[in-house]
């Protein structure tokens, strides 16, 4: 069930890269996509998830799903 599923996710950015005119595979996608770390940090006692930068392509995947990238900081709610 779970390679089926992915086979389905990789079709559907597959065909959504295509309509928006991105000439990048989904490797180079995923591959870009799987650099997008997530740190915790503590600030003042206040707690903040911080992403790193998205690098390469990663973009493009969120554009081709038309989703907002996850914030650069948020802070985490007690």
């Amino acid at each position: 069930m779970i390679c089926f599923l992915a086979l389905l996710m990789e079709t559907v950015l597959c065909r959504k890269l295509k309509e928006i005119g991105s000439t990048f595979s989904y490797a180079e996608i995923l591959e870009d996509l799987t650099e997008i770390r997530a740190v915790e940090i503590t600030v003042e006692g206040k707690r903040f998830l911080a992403r790193t930068e998205m690098m390469g392509n990663a973009y493009d995947a969120f554009k081709a799903l038309k989703i907002r990238p996850p914030d650069l900081l948020k802070e985490i709610a007690y």
